[in-house]
């Protein structure tokens, strides 16, 4: 889920879901939004809204203490591979020179991508010869585009068959409409990417260098529990309180509301919003962090925290006085 005017908002992608899955050298842990299908676990949409608010109360499992502002980088890649669920995979050919092919995926329980590749594509065949590869992700769409992007750096493994099974059926559920070599078919083959570490570029957040996230990081971290709801929820206020936006955007810089050339909200997460705004002419767009008092946990608690936001915003600008109540006493009642 990215930049023209506010109100022009492109469809926010469908959560993904997990299937549930170990493997040799990965750690077990429950699955953030399964359902249960006897020792299977397919995730369904229906499931989404009953987990996400215990994956919000779970302790987070990645380097950020608890009173940071921000999403650690290990939780928001996970983020960004949970939302997009494709991506594209650099193989090695017999020449050693790197492929660059688009590919689909599902999650195992600890977000590791299973890969659906055809059973006649020339990257099967490369990994076939060499598992080493890496998966660039990077969602198309807006607003998580703008968020970060992630290359997973591992290598590949075939799944157990009953796992090819559920793959294969959760595959055909979150990319239905594929036509061509997109189109799902009886002998496609499901290995899964095994995460040796991440390079992790997050945008939105600022940082001007990229990150190196080991493994074992990224398969402890928890996506953040507003993804699925966080394309709506930007899309309410730029589009239905785009002027409380620019007022919060004014005070965070500031400068008046006439001074704000432009001012967008451009991502939630359960730790506080990220809002983009120019200034002046407009020349140079300026991204600015608003934190909540506390982690929201699920979609009604972020609007009511947004709410706040604008509403301590507005009494800034306008601020309230009331006026004073004359004090009468008993004595002056009396004689009146």
């Amino acid at each position: 889920m990215q930049l023209t005017l506010a109100s022009t908002m492109r469809p926010r992608a469908s959560a993904r879901c997990n299937v549930n899955a170990t493997t040799s050298g990965t750690p077990s842990r429950s699955l953030l939004r399964p359902a249960t299908l006897g020792n299977q676990c397919i995730a369904t949409r229906s499931s989404i809204n009953t987990h996400v608010s215990a994956a919000a109360t779970s302790s987070d499992q990645t380097t950020a203490t608890a009173s940071s502002s921000i999403p650690a980088s290990p939780a928001t890649a996970k983020t960004i591979v949970d939302l997009a669920a494709y991506g594209t995979l650099s193989t090695l050919d017999n020449s050693g020179l790197p492929l660059g092919t688009y590919v689909t995926y599902v999650l195992d329980q600890v977000g590791q991508p299973i890969l659906r590749l055809r059973s006649d594509a020339i990257h099967t065949a490369n990994l076939m010869s060499n598992p080493r590869c890496s998966l660039f992700v990077q969602p198309a769409e807006y607003p998580a585009h703008l968020l970060a992007r992630v290359t997973l750096i591992g290598a590949v493994e075939p799944v157990a068959p009953e796992i090819a099974e559920s793959a294969a059926a959760l595959h055909k559920t979150l990319h239905s409409g594929g036509i061509g070599v997109d189109e799902p078919r009886d002998d496609d083959l499901y290995y899964r990417m095994i995460v040796d570490e991440c390079f992790y570029v997050g945008q939105l957040s600022g940082d001007a260098a990229a990150e190196v996230i080991p493994g074992e990081e990224y398969r402890n971290a928890e996506a953040d529990p507003m993804r699925t709801f966080a394309s709506s929820l930007v899309k309410n206020m730029n589009e239905d309180r785009l002027e409380d936006v620019i007022r919060v955007c004014a005070q965070e810089k500031g400068v008046g509301m006439d001074d704000v050339y432009y001012g967008e909200m451009a991502w939630i997460d359960k730790k506080g919003v990220y809002m983009r705004a120019s200034m002046g002419s407009g020349e140079r767009m300026e991204t600015i962090r608003v934190p909540f008092d506390r982690d929201v946990i699920d979609e009604r608690d972020a609007r009511s925290a947004l709410t706040m936001i604008a509403q301590v915003s507005w009494e800034k600008d306008k601020p309230y006085q009331p006026v004073p109540v004359a004090i009468v006493s008993d004595d002056a009642a009396v004689e009146a």
